[in-house]
């Protein structure tokens, strides 16, 4: 097994386009967490992904470029490419993420737009059936009520009165 200099610049030069890659994402992460500086979940999320993401990357590189092994002069080309990117690029490239980040903000904001007009109608809804069932709950009661009401006057004698009501119920069941 022979090590060529030829194919350790190769992979070196591989790391550092790696690193480079890296720092790109993470700015691209940077931007997302700076608009929402006080949402703590997105914030441990997108460090999550971004882990995920340069571990996925490591190991990836050790597969197929290092032919299964990480060796360190590639370990050094990744910290030099990040060092690179946020030495010389970044500074370049940020206001243009920020605004790709706004943008996309405001295009989710748009796209959302009727979701949330929808939740409204529904709430505005629910809310307007719990009043009219309350209602027609009410209005059943007063009816039943005056139903009986009027069932008592009716079978009433000139005394009236709900005794009376009863001693008619009761004459009535004789018959």
């Amino acid at each position: 097994m022979e090590n060529y200099i030829s194919e350790q610049l190769l992979a070196f030069g591989e790391a550092v386009l790696l690193g480079l890659l890296g720092g790109l994402v993470y700015d691209l992460l940077r931007a997302v967490r700076i608009r929402k500086k006080k949402d703590l979940v997105l914030t441990h999320l997108l460090d999550g992904l971004y882990a995920l993401f340069l571990l996925l990357g490591l190991l990836w590189f050790a597969l197929k470029i290092g032919k299964g092994e990480l060796r360190l002069y590639m370990i050094g080309g990744i910290a030099i490419g990040a060092v690179l990117y946020f030495c010389g690029l970044s500074q370049l490239l940020r206001p243009l993420w920020d605004f790709w980040v706004d943008a996309a903000a405001c295009l989710l904001h748009i796209l959302w737009l009727p979701f949330h007009f929808f939740g409204i109608l529904c709430k505005k809804l629910c809310l307007f059936c719990k009043k009219l069932f309350l209602f027609l709950q009410k209005y059943a009661t007063i009816f039943t009520y005056k139903w009986e009401f009027i069932l008592i006057r009716k079978h009433c004698t000139d005394r009236g009165g709900h005794n009376a009501y009863k001693k008619g119920k009761k004459k009535r069941k004789k018959k």
